[in-house]
């Protein structure tokens, strides 16, 4: 935690401070839940392999990031382990970042200035067996997430700010690009584990 009694702001690097805005600069809180271990899969398909992610959109960070996630929500439960190869393999998982798309969702009154825009990333996948048996497929789908683009928009009385360590005043010293691009890159990866969680719910949790 940055102390801003010890340490003036100014002495700060922007990317650092940028870090530790991220999350409290995302409009929408993070959806925390309970999994079990269950599974819809057929019994034999214990381990999973999950190639780069396809990205046939102009953001190229975001292969790693969807790829990341995905590989770490099929893990994370214990039901499925995911495996480096693909020959070591129950099952194989393929998704593809078909678009990525940005839209306006709030502005200032009376002016045109942005104060949050919308991120959306729509996805294409399938998990099927080794053999060819189709567990799961999706022609597309999309995960959404709004994002703050200026200062305005951080609730400074939030826990998620105090969090940071760092006072309302020291948000001057950032401009509204870097708070824009920063909380633009926090609600990605908040989204690839949006899509993860999506693609992991519909293609092994059971309903309960």
């Amino acid at each position: 935690m940055i102390n801003t009694h010890s340490l003036s702001i100014s002495r700060l690097p922007v990317k650092r401070i940028v870090t530790a805005l991220l999350f409290a600069l995302i409009a929408s809180g993070c959806g925390y839940g309970f999994q079990g271990g269950g599974s819809v899969l057929p019994p034999e398909v214990k381990r999973v392999y999950v190639p780069m992610v396809d990205n046939l959109s102009t953001e190229t960070g975001l292969t790693l990031i969807v790829t990341e996630a995905m590989r770490d929500r099929f893990e994370r439960f214990g039901v499925l382990s995911v495996v480096d190869t693909q020959s070591a393999a129950d099952a194989i998982l393929k998704l593809a970042i078909l678009s990525v798309k940005r839209d306006t969702s709030a502005t200032a009154s009376g002016t045109n200035t942005q104060l949050k825009q919308n991120a959306v990333i729509t996805l294409a996948g399938e998990l099927k067996k080794t053999s060819g048996e189709i567990l799961w497929r999706s022609t597309g789908f999309s995960v959404t997430r709004p994002f703050g683009t200026t200062a305005n928009v951080v609730v400074t009385s939030s826990p998620d700010f105090a969090a940071t360590g760092l006072g309302a005043g020291d948000l001057a010293s950032l401009g509204n690009r870097e708070i824009s691009r920063g909380a633009e890159r926090a609600t990605f990866e908040l989204l690839a584990i949006d899509a993860a969680t999506k693609v992991y719910d519909e293609a092994v949790s059971p309903d309960f």
